[in-house]
């Protein structure tokens, strides 16, 4: 078990319910063969991204409350929810686009509280979000090659115009074509179908090779067929980084994840392997079945 930093320990102490709640560090029963444990042993034991004790609210309503938890380097580890739990909240905090109020985060051990949005996103951490962000009226391959000319000041159209467009080009179809989509590189983002633009965001964020991967609900609107095809690419993602999966489909999401996270009213409420979330009461209160 990993050690909790002093600064995650409060007052139900390091591994509480609000403690460090990593692959290594459960409040839900781990198993020691877990693909999420081995996943972490494989690379250093450390966490990639974590945050401590992290406290975020809005006019005196608590959405995120005291959550702490580890991501190893290499996986696939999934976050649910109800609505307004405080899952993009916390993707937020990770992310650097909010401010906590209280707590810490660190990427690779260092502490990141204080980093912009820009800085941690150039320490290896990259995210999506619920609804699709792509520059319209480009191209798939546009849009993806645009990312590795990070010039907030630049439209996309601009960064492509510098000396650095054709090896960031060649990166963009790479990326594209790991997701199964080079073949769609040259057409138009707007008249891509839903599918096909959230792969494309995905190669976006995953263009600069970083450390962590933030997907916040990436299947939304999906059909069935669709979101089988975005489990593989996710899969796919999950084996060279670490990918944190905010959804709703649990089914989805417990089909690929190799640990579960659950939040309750802003609370971390579950942490552990995925058979055992399955059997959990908060399982049972998300899918609205009954426990008797």
């Amino acid at each position: 078990m990993r050690e909790t930093p002093p600064e995650a320990t409060g007052a139900n102490g390091a591994n509480g319910a609000n403690g460090a709640n990593g692959v290594s560090g459960a409040t839900g029963a781990t198993e020691a063969g877990s693909p999420g444990l081995a996943a972490a042993e494989e690379a250093t034991g450390s966490a990639v991204l974590a945050c401590y004790n992290v406290t975020k609210s809005y006019g005196g309503v608590l959405a995120v409350d005291s959550v702490s938890l580890e991501v190893p380097r290499r996986g696939l580890f999934g976050l649910c929810g109800f609505n307004g739990a405080g899952k993009s909240t916390l993707f937020n905090l990770l992310a650097g686009s909010v401010r906590a109020d209280s707590g810490s985060v660190r990427i690779d051990g260092r502490d990141a509280t204080g980093w912009s949005a820009m800085r941690r996103s150039r320490s290896g951490v990259a995210r999506t979000w619920q609804t699709v962000r792509l520059a319209h009226g480009r191209t798939a391959v546009d849009n993806v090659a645009a990312a590795c000319l990070d010039d907030p000041g630049q439209s996309v159209v601009g960064s492509l115009w510098r000396p650095q467009a054709a090896p960031a080009r060649e990166k963009a179809w790479a990326a594209l074509e790991s997701l199964g989509i080079g073949h769609l590189g040259a057409q138009l983002v707007d008249g891509m179908t839903l599918e096909a633009q959230r792969l494309t965001e995905l190669a976006r964020a995953i263009v600069g090779k970083p450390k962590v991967l933030l997907a916040d609900e990436p299947a939304s609107g999906l059909s069935a067929t669709q979101r089988t095809v975005l489990a593989e690419a996710l899969t796919t993602i999950s084996k060279d980084r670490a990918v944190v999966v905010v959804e709703h489909d649990l089914d989805m999401l417990t089909s690929i994840s190799d640990h579960m996270w659950a939040l309750t009213e802003g609370r971390l409420e579950y942490s552990g392997d995925v058979q055992t979330f399955r059997s959990s009461p908060v399982y049972a209160s998300l899918r609205g079945i009954e426990q008797g």
